[in-house]
């Protein structure tokens, strides 16, 4: 998700020649474009999330540009200027967030419905990008139930407002020579960025969880890439008094556009952004800025429509995504998938809700300063704030106030509440966990020296760590906790296994590492989220010739959907509760193909007693169908995911494969010394 709203709002009446900078009022309207377009899913805007970078670049120019001319002129207030940038931003912000909370009570889920509001809270005070990086995980609520998501961006702005004139201004004062401050505060502005952009492609490279998305850090070199444009040109003209060389440069403007447009329209991976492919937009985004073309050639930029779309461009970003959000929300409650006409309705919507916003809102506040003092402004987002937080505290109280939707849908939310298992044991796709030890510890004979089992895997291993801990601890066998987001057991390859995060391919080596100095553990419950069957027999293979004895378990099934929020929608269409949902065992619901290619990998094991597998499938599945909901239960809370609820239906499974484990000539837990 992405989104830069501080940006699309015009800061000063820029000028060219004495005219407005329509050339930067227009690349807002195509960012913002760019924008919706994505999230909208419209042809041609494959890539049109880059519309959050350039942004920044334009938010950088003007931002920096202010400061410095406000430096040179002796009139600089840090209080002024975040006076200014409120007054610009948090009206409208405030009263989108009030409509989402409103829109949430009738349309989400109680605990959906929480975060919601949790996120609320976080995006009047512009530190949604901590609250929603913090919700980034694997088991993270999607996109499209997070009305909010798209204020992150603000959050990062805002910090950047806090940071940038502090240091700027610090820099400038620190300096005598009035020459000297500009030329100091450009090589300032310079090294920041240089670093920021390293630490960018950095952890594009290592972070598996994508922080850096949300990250000032990482986003820092894009504003500074505008600031630096502002800085250059204050330097130039202080030094030689004339024009800088690219001043309406019509090649370097046309260069910018095709940058730009390219960008849009190229569908680059957004899952390791910012990286190496977010210069060609924020360079594309800079030239057109030092340009400065907006007469001539460039006379369409001009248009009416554009110029609008670029007034409107701050509430038109502010209302799409949760228009977006709620209409999808509703439309599948109804059975109905998004249509065009659905989409050109919500783009209405959007330029409807945008343009009032812009009329009655971002307006009066901007002009009306007589009434709406700075003062006033405190006084009434601090009031809004202590209300919406009053609301909070009654929603926690209350679950997420559940007696508001019918009775018949808090099962599966239930189902999807709950979430991994041991939560603190379990390493996120960075390797960390909130746990101390190395490994957390399950089962029973906890006051064995040497453990004598270890879970191996991915959440797909760790969704069954209650049944395991049971027949464990019934076993008296004492086992250790090896689990991490997103994470499949594998031997690492150099070739193989080159495009795995290095934080994975780190985890299994030390996995194995332990295996192999020790012969306890002896009893390795292995289970993943495979990419291959050849995966499964290399690491099976590589078990058993360590002598451990293996307790694989096989998938279970591949649904495809949110299975809790499909059964909802079909309770709410035939409004009533629906307490059996069985479904065709096709073959692609219960992967036979794989689950065949496994077999004969692990044919030539065949008679080895080490080699145990446990198939979840034999409980959930008979004959010709397969139960997703049964006796009022939903089996799973996402859409892979057994669910918590009843979890200990597989201990059976697990109780029979540690008796086998033992018996096939693993250390007994009565001699464990």
């Amino acid at each position: 998700m992405d989104g830069t709203a501080a940006a699309f709002a015009p800061i000063s009446k820029h000028k060219i020649d004495g005219g407005f900078r329509i050339d930067i009022n227009a690349l807002r309207a195509v960012s913002v474009i760019a924008v919706v377009g994505y999230h909208f899913r419209l042809l041609g805007f494959a890539g049109g999330f880059v519309g959050v970078d350039i942004f920044l670049v334009i938010t950088g120019y003007l931002m920096i540009g202010k400061v410095l001319t406000d430096l040179a002129l002796g009139r600089f207030s840090l209080i002024a200027f975040g006076a200014m940038r409120m007054r610009r931003i948090f009206p409208a912000l405030a009263v989108v967030v009030v409509a989402s909370v409103v829109a949430g009570w009738f349309l989400t889920l109680p605990r959906e419905y929480l975060k919601h509001l949790l996120q609320a809270l976080s995006a009047l005070t512009f530190v949604s990008n901590f609250a929603f990086d913090s919700d980034n995980g694997y088991f993270a609520m999607a996109a499209q139930t997070k009305p909010l998501l798209h204020t992150w961006s603000l959050s990062v702005e805002w910090q950047f407002y806090i940071w940038m004139p502090l240091i700027v201004s610090l820099i400038w004062r620190s300096v005598s020579s009035s020459r000297s401050k500009i030329g100091t505060v450009l090589i300032a502005v310079q090294i920041v960025a240089v670093v920021s952009l390293a630490w960018c492609l950095w952890t594009s490279r290592t972070d598996a969880m994508g922080s850096s998305y949300f990250s000032l850090r990482a986003r820092a070199w894009e504003p500074l890439a505008g600031g630096l444009i502002a800085a250059f040109e204050m330097w130039w003209c202080s030094k030689w008094d004339t024009r800088h060389p690219w001043v309406e440069n019509l090649a370097v403007a046309v260069a910018g556009w095709a940058l730009v447009a390219i960008s849009i329209a190229y569908p680059a991976p957004e899952a390791r952004w910012p990286g190496v492919l977010t210069i060609p937009p924020i360079l594309g985004a800079a030239m057109i800025v030092a340009a400065r073309q907006g007469r001539g050639a460039m006379s369409w930029l001009g248009l009416s429509p554009i110029q609008r779309l670029g007034d409107w461009s701050y509430s038109i970003y502010l209302w799409h995504w949760p228009i977006w959000v709620f209409v999808l929300g509703w439309l599948s409650l109804h059975g109905e998938s998004v249509s065009a006409t659905h989409k050109m309705l919500m783009v209405a919507l959007t330029i409807l809700l945008s343009s009032a916003s812009y009329r009655y809102v971002e307006q009066p506040v901007r002009t009306r300063r007589e009434f709406w003092t700075f003062r006033r402004m405190l006084a009434g987002s601090g009031a809004l704030f202590a209300m919406l937080a009053v609301f909070v505290a009654v929603a926690f109280l209350d679950n997420g106030i559940p007696s508001r939707l019918p009775e018949y849908v808090l099962p599966a939310e239930l189902a999807r509440r709950t979430n991994t298992p041991r939560d603190e044991c379990f390493r996120n796709a960075n390797s960390a966990k909130s746990a101390a030890e190395t490994y957390c510890g399950f089962g029973g004979g906890q006051n064995a020296v040497r453990p004598s089992a270890i879970l191996w895997g991915d959440s797909f291993a760790n969704q069954y760590l209650e049944p395991i801990s049971a027949a464990a601890a019934a076993n008296n066998i004492h086992g250790l906790i090896a689990t991490q987001s997103a994470c499949r057991p594998f031997v690492d390859d150099v070739v193989r296994n080159a495009g795995d995060f290095p934080a994975c391919r780190s985890f299994n080596r030390s996995i194995l590492d332990l295996l192999k100095g020790a012969a306890q553990p002896s009893i390795v419950v292995l289970g993943g989220n495979w990419r291959s069957a050849s995966e499964v027999s290399s690491v099976v293979d590589r078990l058993l010739s360590l002598d451990k004895t293996v307790v694989l378990i096989m998938p279970l099934l591949n649904i495809g959907f949110d299975l809790p929020q499909r059964w909802i929608e079909m309770q709410a269409r035939a409004g009533r509760a629906i307490r059996e949902w069985k479904v065709d065992a096709d073959p692609s619901l219960t992967m036979r193909d794989f689950r065949v290619e496994v077999a004969r990998g692990l044919a030539k094991h065949r008679d080895n007693p080490r080699l145990i597998l446990v198939d979840p499938q034999a409980l959930i599945c008979e004959q010709d169908h397969c139960y997703l909901v049964r006796d009022g239960q939903a089996n799973f809370r996402d859409t892979a995911h057994i669910s918590n609820v009843n979890a200990m239906q597989f201990r059976g499974l697990f109780d029979a494969a540690f008796k086998s484990a033992l018996l096939a000539g693993t250390e007994a837990p009565d001699r464990m010394n």
